[in-house]
């Protein structure tokens, strides 16, 4: 079995992971038996470790995505788009945005080139990273998907006033609250106007419901100390992780 015959398969098997839905919990552990088969003969090999990380993010084990994310960038070295899009996207679901950022600082760099490949990770940093030019750069490109307009808006809205320091407060309060629980992170746009930040998370419904009112509470303190309006178009959602959709249709 050569090199190119181990990333194939790594990459096959990832492909039959982003058919999954996150609650598939029968389907996805055969996927990631046949990964952890491949690392046993190839226990380095970055692309087999990506799907592994994937597997994990998608059965909630946040703890073993991160030593998985630590391993992957401790060997570094060359890979294909689809297992850095991959492994990108898994950097910020666990809320690693530095090491995604410093992944995707030459795809942001070059956003045409990379745009139809790249958007999606190059969108959740923007919001994950409060960084919303990032966006606003990417909506001044022709052939954008009309669908994403809100969030073009909203980036717009807020990206060069005092409201995006508003918008860096709200989400500094979620990592304060829930970082170590967060699993996975997708958006929805809501009624043309309004984007809700959906963080997926290893707590039970209960769990999410009383640590979201948590997070409400402390920032709808922070807008009462800053005397100023609550940002009406941004808001949050805390979900099991068995509720995300399958990775293609997030």
């Amino acid at each position: 079995m050569d090199n190119v015959d181990y990333k194939q398969q790594a990459r096959e098997i990832i492909n039959e992971l982003l058919g999954y839905s996150y609650s598939q919990i029968f389907d996805i552990a055969p996927a990631e038996q046949k990964l952890k088969d491949l690392q046993s003969i190839y226990p380095n090999s970055i692309e087999v470790l990506i799907g592994l990380m994937l597997a994990a993010v998608m059965l909630g084990n946040r703890q073993r995505a991160l030593e998985l994310s630590d391993k992957i960038w401790s060997i570094g070295g060359e890979i294909s788009d689809f297992f850095e899009l991959i492994y990108t996207d898994c950097l910020l679901n666990l809320f690693e945005v530095k090491k995604a950022g410093i992944l995707l600082q030459s795809r942001i760099n070059n956003i045409g080139a990379n745009l139809e490949f790249f958007y999606m990770p190059m969108a959740k940093y923007s919001l994950l990273s409060t960084n919303l030019n990032i966006i606003n750069q990417i909506s001044q490109y022709p052939n954008v998907d009309e669908f994403e307009f809100p969030l073009f808006d909203f980036a717009n809205n807020h990206a060069f006033d005092a409201t995006s320091k508003d918008f860096a407060a709200m989400m500094t309060v979620l990592v304060n609250e829930a970082k170590n629980h967060i699993c996975a992170f997708e958006y929805n746009l809501v009624n043309g106007y309004f984007v809700e930040l959906v963080f997926y998370t290893d707590l039970d419904i209960e769990q999410n419901q009383n640590l979201l009112k948590k997070i409400e509470d402390k920032v709808n303190g922070y807008f009462l100390s800053m005397n100023r309006e609550k940002l009406d178009d941004v808001g949050f959602n805390l979900l099991n992780i068995k509720n995300h959709q399958p990775w293609a249709n997030a």
